[in-house]
């Protein structure tokens, strides 16, 4: 017989003192904790208490019977869930029937066998802690979908805004195209750039978050150099930065060579500088900074923006939360691209903190693994 978990509760009722020393001692053997009682009237108020895995209960017991009491556990909201098996010397089919009927999940004879009885008590206990596992995997998933629907409404809002004035200008651009001064065709361009780019940031931030809940983001590590990155997206979101007249300070060693996935990193950067773009007013200040210490490089991406609360603090990494907030000029976010920082810096080995007080800034640090020679 293969060791039992220890943690299983199993409550013997039976009137008799050596049945309940012969029954605890079987399954004390095996690793179960064992609570005993003599009367059938106090078997509701002690599962309630001790909420046992399972009920060996007798049949045959003075004032109140195994079956009045099975009755009383089903009809009680704290204890129909637990499984009662019958203890009992009646072998007539009515009576085992009748033990069924008001909701016994097993019976076993008396005089028992040690065998039979430690196979029947692990089979409902096995049954049981499936059964729990199931009901607690059933909620997950429920609350993974509640999750998924908020986030799907915002990305759908969030994509209305930017491909609606994408249209809006298509036809206007269709209608009258030749009324455009050269100055005015090149700002409508530049708009439609924008609202392009927004579109496809936010698109690609959800085919990695459902990559990701699917477990099919592949994990390829390897040495590169960190400034490219970080120059790279200073350019992709270049256009940003002069719409707002925000000032770019950065400070990256040439030497701060990362070991991570590169695709991942490149969402991290690219986010974490978009929403440092979104929550920072007009003429604002970004500072980039990067250093190697020892075995780590050290990245420091921070704003004199709008800052966050300690409230909104606690929910940015929330993979079960997508928070929604404007920017200075109204830039609205699904919190989907904080999400998938935090996931791609754990799939790193890294590390991902934030300082922030509101109306002077905000500060994100992320730790990552330097160069494997």
């Amino acid at each position: 017989m293969k060791d039992l978990k220890r943690e299983n509760i199993i409550l013997i009722v039976d009137d008799n003192k050596l049945n309940l020393q012969v029954l605890g001692g079987s399954l004390r053997e095996v690793g179960y904790r064992i609570a005993v009682l003599k009367e059938g009237k106090f078997v509701v108020k002690t599962a309630k208490k001790l909420k046992p895995d399972l009920i060996l209960l007798d049949i045959m017991m003075p004032e109140m019977d195994g079956y009045e009491v099975c009755e009383k556990l089903k009809a009680d909201l704290d204890t129909k869930e637990i499984p009662v098996i019958f203890l009992t010397a009646k072998t007539d089919i009515k009576d085992i029937v009748k033990g069924f009927s008001i909701g016994a999940v097993d019976y076993i004879t008396k005089p028992f066998k040690k065998e039979e009885l430690l196979a029947r008590v692990q089979n409902h206990i096995d049954l049981e802690n499936a059964k729990g596992l199931i009901k607690n995997q059933a909620k997950e998933l429920s609350q993974l979908n509640k999750s998924k629907d908020v986030l799907f409404s915002i990305i759908a809002h969030d994509l209305r805004t930017p491909l609606g004035g994408f249209k809006s200008m298509l036809e206007l651009l269709k209608d009258d195209v030749f009324l455009f001064d050269s100055k005015e065709y090149k700002d409508v361009i530049k708009l439609l750039i924008n609202a392009a780019d927004d579109v496809y940031s936010l698109l690609e931030n959800l085919l990695f978050w459902s990559k990701s809940q699917r477990n099919e983001v592949i994990f390829n590590p390897k040495n590169f150099e960190l400034n490219k990155i970080i120059f790279q997206n200073i350019a992709l979101l270049q256009s940003t930065f002069r719409k707002k007249e925000i000032k770019i300070n950065y400070n990256v060693s040439e030497i701060s060579i990362l070991y991570a996935d590169k695709e991942m990193i490149k969402v991290i950067i690219r986010n974490i500088l978009s929403n440092a773009i979104k929550f920072t007013n007009n003429k604002g200040r970004i500072n980039i900074f990067a250093s190697t210490i020892r075995n780590l490089v050290k990245i420091k991406i921070q704003d004199n923006g709008i800052g966050m609360s300690d409230e909104i603090i606690k929910k940015i990494f929330d993979e079960k939360k997508f928070d929604t907030r404007y920017g200075t000029e109204g830039e609205k976010g699904s919190g989907l691209g904080l999400n998938l920082c935090k996931l791609f810096v754990d799939k790193n080995n890294g590390k991902i903190e934030v300082k922030s007080k509101k109306n002077v800034g905000s500060e994100f640090i992320i730790t990552l693994p330097s160069s494997i020679t």
